[in-house]
């Protein structure tokens, strides 16, 4: 099911049929975010939550992990905004843009930094998630959302 509301997610890459994960589950500050086969766990679940900005057709998300480490939950960025730049597990917030293709499937793209960045895994024999520069129709910048669960409200 495409995005469509908030809720928890995972995100499998449409090239590599690999899923969005954090590496080992493991919160630490720095931890590498990696393309990895599909297996259930936690570390292949997102929170994805929508943010409404004015003029934008797109949408405009935060995505964090459902594990919750000594931080509370994570998010993921890179430590420069450049093309070949490794994804890593941060604590710090940042807002990405879910740019829906025809095929259902949406490329993740970052707003901060250089405009034309998108979350790929580009090796066709390695796992590891990467800003890329974006070209219209690449599988591997490509993700399909299924939808887990909804978010779960405090009492």
């Amino acid at each position: 099911m495409p995005f469509s509301t908030d809720g928890v997610y995972t995100m499998k890459n449409i090239a590599r049929d690999l899923m969005l994960d954090l590496k080992e589950g493991d919160t630490t500050e720095g931890n590498q975010i990696q393309g990895f086969v599909e297996d259930g766990t936690a570390a292949q679940q997102w929170i994805i939550k929508r943010h409404y900005v004015s003029g934008s057709s797109n949408k405009i998300v935060t995505i964090q992990s459902v594990i919750s480490g000594t931080n509370g939950n994570g998010f993921f960025t890179a430590a420069n905004q450049d093309s070949d730049e490794p994804i890593i597990y941060t604590t710090q917030a940042f807002i990405v843009d879910l740019v829906p293709q025809a095929d259902s499937t949406y490329t993740i793209r970052y707003i901060s930094g250089e405009d034309n960045l998108v979350l790929s895994i580009p090796s066709p024999r390695r796992g590891e998630v990467k800003l890329e520069t974006y070209v219209p129709g690449t599988p591997h910048q490509q993700w399909r959302l299924t939808r887990v669960s909804d978010l779960q409200s405090f009492a």
